[in-house]
């Protein structure tokens, strides 16, 4: 009788596990809406793949990410916004009052909204 012999193989990847990796994102935008009178919150998010990120990046690329952080004496009534930015490595975040969502904030928040009800 002749028995097969299992050679012991590494472990390996599978093969589909690169492929699976290129799915996730090449960017991610959040942003979060809070407050206002009502003190409700929304959120939005987009996501690009490698072939359409680069419209993004650019609209990322415009805002101040530097710009001073939110200031504490918000009206209570006023709305804050989060916005963070995933462009593979590079991750930025910032909280901005609604008076600064303006100019190429405003330009990204509003890809992000429209893109979002695009699900």
């Amino acid at each position: 009788s002749t028995r097969m012999q299992h050679e012991s193989i590494p472990d390996e990847p599978e093969p589909d596990a690169a492929a699976r990796e290129d799915t996730s994102p090449a960017v991610r935008v959040d942003v979060t809406r809070s407050g206002g009178i009502a003190g409700l919150r929304r959120e939005w998010r987009a996501e690009a793949s490698a072939d359409a990120a680069s419209s993004w990046e650019d609209l990322i690329a415009r805002c101040p990410w530097d710009a001073p952080a939110l200031n504490d004496a918000v009206g209570a009534d006023h709305f804050v916004w989060w916005i963070s930015a995933v462009c593979g490595a590079d991750e930025r975040e910032i909280e901005l009052a609604d008076d600064s969502v303006t100019g190429a904030w405003r330009d990204l928040v509003d890809a992000v909204r429209d893109r979002s009800h695009e699900r």
